[in-house]
């Protein structure tokens, strides 16, 4: 995947969680949550078409049977095409889940659940997981005995992969959340009636900047780490042709002083943002403090600029043997 291919896909990704927290704003009785989609829509699909008549009802329930065996048809093409592996059994207790699932779907009024509105939720969170697992399962397993080049070109197709993730986590996740709090915020402080009639609504103005700012402090990680995917993959493809060339040392610098500041901005947005909010609290009606230990992006930093140090190294050392030679 190119890298223009790349930003068409994220681009269209954006696009289509913008849309969707939009229709879970306004169409909330068929767009209840992220995990349940698309198999939400399809049962609703099916239950009208089921109602439609004989016909429709025979449609529905054949269209239901083939949408349930799609990961014992998927099973069935790699045994054919002889790439089957162990792991695949997992596809015939997900054709078996799936039959389950979208018969909840399309009589959601048998969902049972003692958490009340979270029975979609947590059977699309359930498909969604063993199918990532499975999934994630077999690419261990591809690249176990892989050669270098191959590795590279799965670290390559992993990183692309976690920047539709973060892709998600800005327009999906975090966007559902400012909308979901403006929403709670509005519901919650309508106004007070006071003694002679009259009525006074609260000033939510400064709460509502807030809650802008705070989405801005949220995805601002996201987007920075977005980039050090993108410089990532070039430093990839840079080492796919040569790892001595003077690109690849100094893309792997480029790396990793982006890296870094990624880091410094995101620790210092987060307790700017909390004294901000400290000095704002009288006037503000939903505060959200964060107290971020970014351990595993302190590691991530560590590791490329000791990487980029050993590219740096390894490229000397060639330079010494070339002029020795």
């Amino acid at each position: 995947m190119k890298e223009k291919h790349l930003f068409t896909l994220l681009s269209v990704e954006a696009a289509a969680c913008v849309l969707f927290c939009i229709l879970q704003r306004s169409a909330s009785a068929l767009f209840t949550t992220i995990a349940a989609f698309p198999f939400e829509q399809m049962g609703v699909g099916l239950r009208i078409l089921s109602l439609s008549g004989a016909v429709g009802n025979g449609a529905a329930i054949l269209l239901y049977l083939v949408i349930s065996l799609i990961p014992a048809i998927v099973w069935f093409l790699l045994k054919w095409k002889k790439k089957s592996e162990p792991i695949d059994f997992l596809l015939f207790l997900l054709s078996v889940f799936l039959f389950i699932l979208m018969y909840y779907m399309i009589n959601p009024g048998l969902l049972n659940s003692g958490v009340p509105g979270t029975g979609k939720w947590s059977l699309g969170s359930t498909f969604y997981s063993v199918l990532l697992g499975y999934l994630l399962i077999r690419a261990l397993l591809h690249y176990e005995n892989a050669g270098t080049g191959q590795l590279q070109k799965g670290l390559w197709l992993l990183l692309g992969t976690v920047n539709i993730i973060l892709v998600y986590g800005i327009f999906g996740q975090e966007l559902g959340r400012l909308l979901q709090s403006l929403e709670a915020v509005q519901k919650g402080n309508t106004g007070v009636q006071l003694e002679g009639g009259f009525f006074t609504f609260s000033n939510l103005t400064v709460t509502y900047v807030f809650l802008f700012l705070h989405f801005i402090v949220r995805i601002v990680p996201y987007v920075l780490n977005i980039i050090v995917v993108f410089l990532a993959r070039m430093l990839l493809a840079a080492m796919r042709e040569d790892l001595y060339q003077e690109e690849c040392i100094d893309t792997a610098g480029k790396l990793g002083k982006f890296c870094m500041w990624t880091l410094i901005v995101t620790i210092g947005l987060d307790g700017g943002f909390n004294m901000l909010q400290l000095f704002f609290q009288n006037r503000l009606y939903q505060m959200e403090y964060a107290v971020n230990i970014p351990v595993f992006s302190l590691a991530f930093v560590l590791a490329v600029l000791l990487f980029a140090r050993y590219i740096r190294e390894m490229q000397k050392l060639k330079a010494d043997n070339d002029l020795f030679i």
